[in-house]
């Protein structure tokens, strides 16, 4: 699958129904679930199968029947164990949704608080403990809801959503002072500002040491902590995301293949042939023919 970014800019739903669910059916040939982050907070359960699941800095071993707690504006991203085939489901919504028409006990006490990102929610439910169970059985009512769309099914929807965080929020703790905590979370945005740098300037000259800059860490610690959170070296990631806004221009059968080169970034033809078969497994002129241009 091939991503114009990290960030993912889809619509989730409407304004009306903010709120949107996927199924997804994943072969051992392609991650799972490239790495990204929406601004939207995110429900997964795996349906089938299991798979590594990286949220923030942390990873995640599913089984089938559990899930992960993805909140707003978090990186993660979704990888194969051991080459297994891997089924999940996913809602995705706006935290607006949850919100209440007047200033009230609900939004001042949990809503707001969950918007502002003031909670450590579990990240992994397992389905081991009843609370868990229960959790797993709703967000399996709202898949169903979803898919069979039976009278008022947003009411039922908004309803299991509601269930969910009265049983996730009093498993949880306040966040509280965390100075490494803190850290982590300052860098990741900071990582975040520098992959916003190389989406806005791909086909230009990116050195590492201006993203370091940008990210108010040394270059050393900079690449290290990218490629913890990313899975790629920063040039890995400049090489891999020049090589997906190619694949976009390829569809274009008017241009010609060093102009793409040239124009994502490359200023090497030959560079840009052998990274494009590194990621896309094929040569440029091979894709084009695969797509009938």
């Amino acid at each position: 699958m091939v991503k114009d970014s990290l960030k993912e800019n889809r619509v989730h739903g409407d304004i009306m129904f903010p709120l949107v669910t996927y199924h997804m059916d994943c072969d051992s040939n392609v991650d799972i679930l490239e790495c990204h982050w929406h601004d939207e907070f995110e429900f997964l359960l795996v349906t089938g199968g299991r798979a590594v699941f990286q949220i923030g800095t942390r990873y995640y071993n599913v089984s089938e029947g559990q899930a992960i707690v993805i909140p707003n504006g978090e990186i993660h991203a979704g990888f194969h164990y051991d080459n297994s085939h891997c089924n999940y489901s996913a809602v995705v919504f706006n935290l607006n949704f949850l919100s209440s028409g007047t200033y009230d006990v609900i939004q001042n006490k949990y809503i707001s608080p969950l918007q502002k990102n003031l909670y450590m929610l579990p990240a992994y439910i397992k389905g081991e403990n009843e609370w868990e169970k229960e959790i797993i059985y709703e967000l399996n009512r709202i898949f169903a809801a979803a898919d069979t769309k039976p009278d008022a099914y947003e009411m039922l929807i908004k309803s299991s959503l509601y269930r969910i965080f009265s049983i996730l929020l009093p498993n949880c703790d306040p966040k509280v002072p965390d100075g490494k905590r803190e850290a982590n979370s300052d860098k990741m945005e900071n990582i975040k500002r520098a992959l916003e740098y190389i989406h806005k300037n791909f086909n230009r000259k990116i050195r590492i040491n201006d993203l370091a800059r940008l990210s108010n860490m040394s270059e050393g610690h900079f690449c290290r902590f990218f490629k913890r959170l990313v899975r790629k070296t920063p040039v890995e990631y400049i090489n891999y995301y020049r090589v997906n806004r190619a694949v976009k221009l390829l569809e274009n059968e008017d241009a010609k293949i060093i102009e793409i080169a040239m124009d994502v970034g490359f200023d090497s033809f030959s560079y840009f042939i052998s990274m494009f078969k590194r990621y896309m497994k094929c040569t440029p002129s091979q894709y084009r023919k695969s797509k009938g241009l």
